[in-house]
């Protein structure tokens, strides 16, 4: 069955729900919330990746995360957490402290990530995308955009198992949004049945992005189209949604479910 991955960003600058005022007894609330609407695990960030986004400090990254990192694990110790970060001091700290699932979007994961990962016998999640998110949305030229994607996660899975990791430990993403058009997306979202063949989890990221707004709409007034596109991912075999409206994705997934099983 698949999982439900609440997005919790503790970031002033996130393109969404990133929020100046974020403190910790906040984002504890919103932790609450999300589990009470029936999220499986928890994806903490202190870094936006949005394409334009600012860089911070490893030093800035942990200074937002880990208070709540470190409240969210003690208040639900049976809960995964997963971490938003590309930086491997920032993982490392996070593991300490109990955290199952790196998310890495950078799409450079390299074997000091994977050894790191495997000495706590937990996650990764390995994501297609190019540059970095200053530069990702001027390098969307593929010549087969489906095989280039198949192609590169397969070789950083490769990686990973070659670093100790087994396909338990190990989940791809495509990618969505990083370093890709409209159309590049809708391609992906269709075909997203290709990536089963590595033989590994699929979380999926769509929630309220920039590819899905109608007639320029804002992420606030995206919320239907993420629905819709989360239940064709499901159908293409995604393991794991990450999104921002939990209850409203859980009963989605609840009536898939149901409909799936129906004779």
């Amino acid at each position: 069955m698949a999982q439900l991955m609440g997005i919790i960003n503790a970031t002033p600058d996130s393109f969404y729900d990133g929020n100046p005022e974020n403190n910790l007894p906040a984002l504890l609330k919103k932790c609450a919330d999300y589990l009470a609407d029936g999220a499986d695990i928890l994806d903490i960030g202190g870094e936006s990746t949005r394409p334009g986004a600012t860089p911070v400090s490893a030093e800035e990254e942990l200074a937002r995360v880990l208070p709540l990192i470190e409240a969210a694990h003690a208040q639900w110790p049976k809960i995964p957490l997963s971490l938003d970060t590309v930086k491997i001091p920032v993982a490392a700290e996070g593991l300490k402290r109990g955290v199952q699932i790196i998310n890495d979007v950078s799409g450079t994961p390299d074997p000091e990530l994977f050894s790191l990962v495997k000495k706590y016998n937990a996650q990764v999640v390995i994501t297609h995308s190019r540059g970095t998110p200053q530069t990702m949305q001027t390098l969307t030229d593929y010549t087969d955009l489906l095989g280039e994607i198949r192609d590169f996660l397969a070789q950083k899975v490769s990686q990973a198992k070659a670093c100790g990791l087994t396909n338990t430990q190990i989940i791809i993403d495509p990618g969505f949004g990083f370093a890709k058009t409209r159309e590049q997306n809708y391609a992906l979202l269709k075909h997203l049945d290709d990536f089963k063949t590595l033989g590994v989890r699929m979380l999926v990221g769509l929630s309220r992005k920039t590819f899905l707004a109608q007639k320029r709409e804002l992420p606030p007034k995206r919320k239907a189209q993420t629905l819709c596109a989360n239940l064709v991912a499901l159908q293409n075999g995604a393991d794991i949604l990450r999104v921002h409206d939990v209850r409203d994705t859980r009963k989605m997934m609840d009536f898939y479910t149901e409909l799936e099983a129906a004779q």
